[in-house]
């Protein structure tokens, strides 16, 4: 993976502050995820996320602060700055546990708990005769046909982490998922081959 301080950050408050957002989104189900599975590679990929999120808090307050001209303006971007701080500590949360899966100090109850969500995390191997094989996720649009959001994959030994639309998948792919039990059970007979037809087909 790249160094943090050689990615571009974007320039303005609101695409930092979106950029925040979503990857404190995304290091919240890897952690999720990294402890379901016990993945430590995952949970490696979480603290790597906490350092970038470190970095955008930071390039968040150095703009926010230029970009105050007067006390109304500054007034308003306390929220904004404080809004930060509290993604910031999500962020810090996820961490958290992706350290306890890194030192092997989890407790059997925060698996069930995870488990005993409205919305859980999946595994799903996809078979060679699925119908999802050869095809991206954009074409497949799983979070809209079957309700289920793909967060990671796993091909191989390697990893690909916060999948784009044009991610093809391959046979016996995992793909690790979120979404509700009976969504996660319905995909899981898609990858199995079970069922032959894609709902937007």
């Amino acid at each position: 993976m790249e160094e943090w301080d050689e990615v571009e950050v974007p320039k303005n408050v609101k695409d930092i502050f979106i950029e925040m957002k979503n990857t404190a989104e995304l290091m919240v189900d890897l952690a999720y995820s990294a402890v379901l599975f016990k993945e430590k590679e995952m949970a490696e990929e979480v603290l790597e996320l906490e350092e970038y999120l470190d970095i955008l808090n930071y390039n968040l307050a150095v703009r926010a602060v230029l970009a105050a001209r007067n006390m109304k303006e500054a007034e308003r971007i306390t929220s904004i700055l404080q809004m930060a701080r509290s993604i910031d500590d999500i962020s810090d949360a996820a961490g958290d546990l992706a350290k306890m899966v890194l030192e092997e100090k989890l407790h059997p109850l925060i698996t069930e708990v995870i488990l005993e969500s409205e919305e859980t995390i999946g595994k799903i191997v996809v078979s060679p005769e699925s119908v999802l094989v050869g095809k991206t996720l954009e074409e497949l649009d799983l979070a809209t046909n079957t309700g289920v959001r793909i967060i990671a994959i796993r091909r191989g030994k390697r990893w690909i982490f916060d999948p784009d639309e044009d991610t093809k998948i391959f046979p016996n792919d995992i793909l690790i998922g979120r979404g509700t039990r009976t969504a996660l059970d319905y995909l899981k007979e898609i990858a199995r081959g079970n069922i032959k037809v894609m709902p937007n087909e």
